[in-house]
């Protein structure tokens, strides 16, 4: 659990563009809203506010930064294309942008290693939240952003979740009501523009579906000088271990009871009295008497929807520690998701999920002469898979 006190904390709700932009300019760190989650944005071309962010967060600097800007023009200033990638990248922006959509490209040289964690690669996009793109075009700087949140931690999608992580730190938080901000509610997808190969290549799923991406591949090509595919493979960046509550996470394997523990299950199972389920299409309503506390992401099993909360979600649920939960268990909403555009969104939505648990899958199993009583009881590593 992250450490309380109430002690004054240098960091600052504040409700002014201006301020915000006037902030960036001047080496300072500032939380913003987007359409995704919210950023932690630094001038991409201060290399000691670019620093700062690494510090503030307690992240990795081999985990290079998203830089946000206010224009497709603004983002071609920072990467190095020739005919080909340029076209695509042209085609893409046209089409994604403002929007998820992280486009990554060989750097400029000016660029601070900082901003690329030395790799020559940046990531860049332009963010359709009303807010962003307005304090992006006032700041007139290039704007290095990772989500506002402890490194590792549940990804922010509230001004009050970056305060609760990040205000011991004096940074600047710009203010956006709930019903306006993060409606994405997952970061973008992440693709690499590979012109020697003629890929482009999906390294974190995201608001854009991948399924979106393969479409408009099949037909927005048609006359291009060089055509792309689409090729998956992990980022570098991208943990097992990640957008984790502050309780412990797990995967349930499915909604029934067994009436006895797997083979090679932990020895000391927890009760489902303990546990916080966050339940997808009501698999798991059945068991909502017998936890401790019990959400549905989506109750129509719609993967969209229950992505624009999931973290909302994960956070709602890290705080029912104080009323005695032990742990979080989560639905299978790859089992659950109904058809149609909106299952497109579940492998993003499943892949932060999946991480959140650290992989990590559950059983439940009755108790005999319990009284009804649930376990939890815990897979071996080879039956998590």
């Amino acid at each position: 659990m992250a450490a309380s006190s109430t002690a004054p904390r240098p960091g600052r709700l504040i409700d002014s563009l201006d301020e915000a932009a006037s902030a960036l300019r001047s080496g300072r760190l500032v939380a913003f809203p987007t359409e995704t989650v919210y950023g932690l944005g630094a001038d991409a071309f201060n290399e000691a506010s670019v620093a700062s962010i690494f510090t503030v967060k307690g992240r990795p600097r081999s985990d290079p930064l998203i830089v946000h800007v206010a224009s497709a023009g603004a983002a071609e200033a920072l990467v190095r294309l020739g005919p080909g990638g340029l076209e695509l990248m042209r085609r893409l922006t046209a089409s994604f942008w403002p929007g998820p959509l992280t486009l990554v490209a060989p750097a400029v040289p000016e660029l601070p290693s900082a901003v690329t964690s030395g790799s020559g690669y940046v990531g860049v996009r332009v963010p359709e939240h009303a807010l962003a793109r307005e304090l992006l075009q006032r700041a007139a700087v290039p704007v290095a952003a990772p989500s506002a949140n402890r490194f590792g931690h549940v990804s922010p999608t509230r001004a009050q979740h970056v305060m609760d992580d990040l205000a011991h730190h004096p940074i600047l938080v710009l203010d956006a009501p709930p019903a306006d901000c993060c409606g994405v509610g997952i970061e973008s997808t992440v693709v690499k523009i590979d012109e020697q190969a003629g890929e482009l290549v999906l390294l974190r799923r995201g608001g854009v579906p991948e399924a979106s991406l393969e479409r408009w591949l099949a037909a927005e090509q048609g006359g291009a000088a060089q055509r792309f595919t689409l090729k998956r493979m992990v980022s570098p960046g991208m943990l097992l271990t990640h957008y984790s509550p502050d309780l412990p996470a797990y995967l349930l394997r499915g909604p029934q009871l067994l009436a006895a523990p797997p083979p090679g299950a932990g020895s000391a199972p927890l009760s489902l009295g303990e546990a916080v389920l966050l339940d997808f299409g009501g698999r798991l309503a059945h068991l909502r008497p017998a936890a401790a506390a019990y959400r549905d992401l989506s109750e129509r099993a719609d993967a969209a929807a229950a992505a624009s909360g999931v973290f909302e979600a994960l956070r709602w649920a890290e705080a029912q520690h104080a009323a005695g939960a032990r742990c979080v268990l989560v639905a299978d909403v790859e089992a659950a998701a109904r058809g149609g555009e909106a299952a497109e969104c579940v492998p993003a939505l499943a892949d932060r999920l999946y991480r959140a648990a650290s992989g990590v899958r559950a059983e439940l199993v009755a108790s005999p002469g319990t009284g009804g009583a649930v376990a939890v009881w815990l897979l071996p590593p080879e039956a998590s898979v």
